[in-house]
């Protein structure tokens, strides 16, 4: 699958992050993208419309990332998308819990573009 083909949800309830992550998917060819400032949100667009590729932040209020995972892998309307979580703490508790919640790929903040990219390519063989 090709960037041009994948439909991408990014989830944080930073905008600037969003902003960020929307700007590096597109210049990689990436051009249906949507964005949600918080899991309640994403899971209306989900229900919408199914993605084949979640980015979520770990930590957000109301629904953090590894609840909005778990709902993701618990409700089979949503697909199979690949998920990566993005956090700001690279601890072995924090990654093991995204993993355990249906998470494929952890990324810790500040995310570079070149990671990203190939955390993509990693997850669909692009």
């Amino acid at each position: 699958m090709s960037p041009a083909d994948l439909d991408v949800l990014i989830v944080d309830d930073h905008e600037a992050m969003r902003t960020l992550l929307v700007r590096v998917l597109e210049k990689s060819g990436v051009t249906r993208v949507r964005t949600a400032a918080d899991g309640f949100e994403a899971l209306a667009l989900l229900t919408a419309q199914p993605a084949d590729l979640i980015l979520v932040d770990q930590a957000m209020p109301g629904m953090d990332g590894i609840s909005f995972v778990v709902a993701v892998r618990g409700n089979p309307m949503f697909g199979a998308p690949r998920v990566i979580m993005v956090s700001g703490n690279a601890n072995a508790e924090h990654a093991a819990a995204a993993r355990a919640a249906g998470a494929d790929t952890i990324l810790v903040k500040p995310v570079s573009p070149r990671d990203l990219l190939a955390a993509i390519n990693a997850l669909f063989a692009v």
